[in-house]
């Protein structure tokens, strides 16, 4: 950031925002080179991406993990630095890597450890968001024109564009964000990023952002569909961040009276959660200082000691808005977060039985104590194995089909939900028998190996009492060998 402030902002001061009366949410650092980083994204285990600076002028920063908030970096493998933006509940990372020469980046997918580049045109990109399914979405360079593009099982493909307009026929398209039904929010725009236009894609196409505002930017999407911009509204005579809905309606955020300069949004998390920046003043004079509104509500950031500017850069499912403050002169920026106090998840399911070779719903409820969360990612698991994912209904509910293996054995498998809040519940699968009387082990025969089972509840009771009188005997016996599979 540049260390001089224009004189009109450092002139007005005095009419900026003051610190609000009720404390900030407290920053939390995280740990670095020494250098400063920035933190961009956290997953349903808690594991936090984004990049750390180090001293080397032609990869001034590396993509790193931290698998705790207390954790120290660890750096992710990597040809010539870069940074990680986002990470999905399965742990694939994307981001952008330096180039060895040439101005542009390079779309990196890291996944199982692995550092996979992602195709493009020959020029580069960048990749900006990953989503549970795992698509990602960026940009490519060609002809040193960006393009909006998204990879769907690692496979580049070009995001479609609306007729739109430039003084010179120049057009750049930009793709921001994935929700996890796959919604994109993105800006198309002339070079100099005047004109420009907030877009959607999704099922249907791709489609303007509609507002009154003017030249509107497509920053993020949540999972119901909305879409943060950043305009310029009241017939331009007001700088704000607005969510704009899937049926049209737009919410302008909340901004006090008498704020210098407005709001600016940078971020907002697939729950709704936008965060920002704003002008302000403080012990230290002028300030930029963070803010977010959860519920829609205007609220102030703390400025981590000794620093006077501060930018969020993302927010987590968890509550976590994450950036990253500066003095303004050493050029280091310190990394971390600010914990907002969130609605918890909480994920309901039931058993559900059938019998071997039989297709079941697996179906959980994810919920708050204020709803149902509407599109948010919930992953199966049976005995450990993922067998598929689903995106929750508009009553929060999320189902995945699944056949019950011929050769499961005992009479119950265990199943696992986790949605993207990091939020689980635990149920069973109830397995019926679907096998012919005798045929004890389910194999589709009566032989010697069931023979061999009956024998072994002799004089007993259990499931070789064929002919329910309480007592495994000779009566079952011929009843056994009465069912003999020739």
């Amino acid at each position: 950031m540049n260390n001089t402030l224009p004189a009109r902002l450092t002139s007005v001061a005095a009419l900026m925002v003051t610190t609000a009366s009720v404390a900030d949410v407290p920053f939390t650092p995280l740990a670095d080179f020494g250098l400063g980083g920035q933190p961009s994204d956290v997953n349903s285990s808690g594991i936090i991406v984004g990049a750390v600076r180090v001293e080397n002028e032609s990869a001034p920063s590396v993509p790193v993990i931290w698998q705790t908030s207390n954790s120290a970096p660890t750096p992710l493998p990597t040809v010539n630095g870069g940074y990680a933006v986002a990470i999905n509940s399965n742990g694939d990372i994307v981001g952008t890597e330096f180039q060895v020469s040439g101005s542009y980046g390079i779309p990196v997918l890291w996944s199982n450890g692995e550092r996979i580049e992602l195709p493009d045109l020959g020029e580069g990109g960048y990749a900006n968001d990953i989503n549970e399914a795992g698509v990602i979405i960026g940009n490519v360079i060609s002809k040193g024109q960006y393009r909006a593009a998204r990879w769907v099982n690692r496979e580049l493909e070009l995001l479609p564009l609306p007729e739109f307009e430039t003084e010179d026929g120049v057009i750049w398209s930009f793709a921001n964000t994935i929700n996890s039904a796959g919604v994109i929010s993105g800006t198309i725009q002339a070079p100099i990023a005047t004109p420009s236009a907030a877009l959607r894609w999704d099922s249907e196409g791709v489609a303007f952002v509609q507002s009154e505002g003017l030249e509107t930017k497509g920053i993020s999407v949540d999972n119901l569909g909305g879409i943060l911009i950043n305009g310029y509204f009241d017939g331009g005579y007001s700088r704000a961040p607005a969510v704009v809905q899937n049926n049209g309606t737009v919410n302008v955020l909340e901004i006090p009276a008498g704020l210098f300069g407005g709001a600016s949004g940078l971020a907002m998390g697939r729950n709704g959660i936008v965060a920002g920046y704003y002008y302000a003043s403080g012990d230290s004079g002028f300030q930029i200082k963070a803010v977010a509104w959860p519920n829609g509500v205007f609220t102030p950031l703390e400025m981590p000691a000794g620093q006077r500017y501060a930018f969020p850069s993302a927010v987590g499912m968890n509550g976590m808005v994450f950036g990253s403050a500066t003095d303004g002169q050493t050029g280091r920026s310190v990394p971390g977060f600010w914990q907002l106090d969130i609605e918890g998840t909480t994920l309901r399911s039931t058993p559900v039985s059938g019998a071997r070779g039989q297709t079941v719903q697996l179906a959980a409820e994810s919920v708050r104590s204020s709803g149902a969360n509407v599109g948010y990612s919930v992953a199966a698991r049976v005995n450990g194995a993922i067998v598929g994912q689903s995106v929750t209904n508009s009553q929060g509910k999320a189902s995945v089909s699944f056949t019950i293996p011929q050769s499961a054995s005992g009479n119950q498998l265990t199943v696992q939900f986790k949605d993207e809040t990091g939020a689980t519940t635990t149920t069973v699968i109830e397995i019926e028998s679907a096998c012919a009387a005798a045929d004890f082990n389910c194999d589709g025969r009566v032989d010697s190996a069931d023979l061999s089972i009956l024998l072994s509840q002799w004089g007993g009771s259990g499931a070789c009492d064929l002919n329910a009188d309480g007592v495994v005997n000779a009566p079952d016996l011929s009843q056994l060998i009465a069912n003999w599979t020739l």
